[in-house]
């Protein structure tokens, strides 16, 4: 029986992901909006809050089944990135130095997300949405 060749196996192994739509929920006495993930998580360890709530919205074992294009296109590129590391060796030259140099280019980049307001708050509703990137 003929083995199977390691990028054959990764790349069956990468589609066996699932892939979960989920919420959490938190107290903080100090506020999120202008915090990363991180930051807000670090601070929630150090005693400055709680998470009260994380649920599972929604399961997908599929990549094509995520119903959310934008989170689907994240998880493909990715799944395509890591494919793209794993296979580097493989690369024509020319490829290889364009990666490289549109990696150089990206470093200063800022990410595209910033925190928005899920939806317009009445005068007594305080309450806001960040959109994780």
């Amino acid at each position: 029986m003929a083995e199977q060749s390691e990028s054959q196996k990764n790349q069956t192994d990468e589609h066996k992901d699932k892939y979960f739509s989920f919420q959490i929920k938190a107290w903080a006495n100090f506020d999120p909006m202008d915090k990363s993930l991180g930051k807000i998580a670090e601070g929630i360890e150090q005693g400055g809050g709680f998470l009260t709530v994380v649920e599972v919205l929604k399961v997908e074992d599929d990549l094509a089944c995520i119903g959310d294009e934008e989170a689907r296109e994240c998880f493909a590129n990715i799944l395509a990135a890591k494919r793209l590391v794993r296979n580097v060796h493989e690369l024509p030259r020319t490829l290889l130095e364009d990666l490289r140099q549109a990696l150089k280019v990206d470093e200063d980049v800022a990410p595209k997300k910033t925190a928005t307001r899920a939806g317009i708050p009445s005068a007594s509703d305080e309450s806001r949405v960040k959109q994780w990137p």
